[in-house]
């Protein structure tokens, strides 16, 4: 039986919108796809299939047009309020009304794909997600295992899910596990990587053991370990993960409880995008000594699409990243946390990351041909790097 990774292949990505502005690593659709999740999808009824999407500029986004294969289902407005995303973009007033919720028809034996296409205001057509039927049937019976072990997991309370996801919805927090362990292994597998080949792993910057959870579901034979600086969340997972997922507490700076080339892969979700530069550097030579000599980084980071918002109105830091490839904002009191902002240039991560080879890369958390249908940080930049040993 083929990989599940090689089988989901086409199932996290559909044809990313071929117009860029401003550089090449930047794409003016930012969106989340927010139903049906995968492991959630009704193969003999119907399905509601809600989110967002808006365009990162002038351009209106007014409907969605959606068929299965090329059968016509319909089009369906993009104009439902949603200020939970408008408040992050407020000099972009279409992201006020950027939501959309529509039924699709019960899936037919016939139909191999959902494709929706974003209409702008002036009639322009452009790809933009495509929904793989044909997967999600052949792997119904494991995602239903899945989706059974999901069940058995405690979930945080709201106050606890606030603090690693920036939302107190506690379904999303839990719904969304599966298919962000999927779309990271596709990562992996896009980058040459055989994730049956990880036997040691370590989540760094693990909040309440979130993704552990879906590793541990989805590749039981990895032995998972997790590190972060909040104790609340760490407490809480020691208590209610699996006593197969090692969890522990970690400070700010280095080191870490792991003896020397321990793990085969290390991944970091939205963790440096809240560290100084310094702390950084300081981390970097940490994981050296923990990953093994051919290991990999995961790594996601704030790129173009977060320094254009975050600094529309401060030329001065926007001239910084553009000049030196990185620029960073906030006190040293907050750093780790929200509140302190790191960003990022693909040129700069290249050199900042000495020793490792950049194995994949994916703007916007997207391959340079394809949207991905679910994201694991929102729009941010996602490498896979290889430790050469130097």
């Amino acid at each position: 039986m083929a990989s599940l990774i090689n089988r989901f292949k086409s199932l996290f990505s559909a044809k990313n919108v071929p117009e860029k502005i401003f550089t090449g690593s930047f794409s003016p659709l930012v969106y989340r796809l927010e139903s049906p999740k995968y492991h959630l999808f009704d193969l003999h009824g119907e399905n509601w299939m809600t989110g967002w999407v808006f365009y990162f500029g002038e351009k209106v986004i007014t409907e969605l047009a959606v068929t299965a294969d090329e059968a016509v289902v319909g089009n369906f407005p993009v104009n439902m309020p949603r200020p939970d995303i408008g408040i992050h973009v407020p000099f972009i007033p279409a992201a006020q009304t950027c939501g959309f919720h529509f039924k699709l028809p019960v899936p037919s034996r016939d139909i191999h794909n959902i494709h929706l296409d974003v209409i702008y205001a002036d009639g322009t057509r452009v790809p933009f997600l495509i929904y793989d039927i044909d997967s999600v049937r052949q792997l119904a019976s494991k995602l239903t295992e899945y989706q059974r072990q999901l069940q058995e997991i405690p979930v945080p309370s709201a106050e606890l899910v606030f603090l690693t996801q920036g939302h107190t919805q506690t379904d999303e927090y839990q719904n969304g596990i599966i298919p962000a362990v999927l779309t990271m292994q596709s990562y992996l597998q896009k980058s040459g990587i055989d994730v049956d080949q990880i036997r040691y792993l370590l989540d760094f910057g693990c909040g309440s053991g979130r993704l552990l959870v879906g590793w541990h579901i989805i590749k039981p034979h990895i032995q998972l370990h997790g590190c972060d600086l909040n104790p609340q969340l760490i407490e809480w997972a020691q208590q209610h993960v699996s006593q197969a997922i090692d969890c522990r507490m970690s400070s700010l700076n280095p080191p870490l409880p792991y003896p020397d080339q321990q793990f085969d892969m290390i991944y970091l979700i939205s963790v440096f995008t809240h560290l100084s530069l310094e702390t950084q550097k300081l981390w970097i030579q940490e994981f050296k000594r923990i990953l093994r000599r051919g290991g990999y980084l995961l790594v996601t980071l704030h790129g173009e699409l977060y320094v254009r918002n975050t600094f529309d109105q401060k030329d001065e830091h926007f001239h910084v990243f553009m000049r030196a490839g990185y620029v960073e904002e906030g006190q040293a009191s907050v750093e780790g946390g929200n509140r302190y902002r790191s960003f990022h240039r693909h040129d700069f991560v290249r050199d900042l990351f000495t020793g490792f080879e950049i194995r994949g890369y994916f703007p916007n958390g997207n391959d340079p041909q394809h949207n991905t249908l679910f994201q694991i940080a929102q729009s941010q930049d996602v490498y896979v790097l290889q430790y050469t040993g130097s």
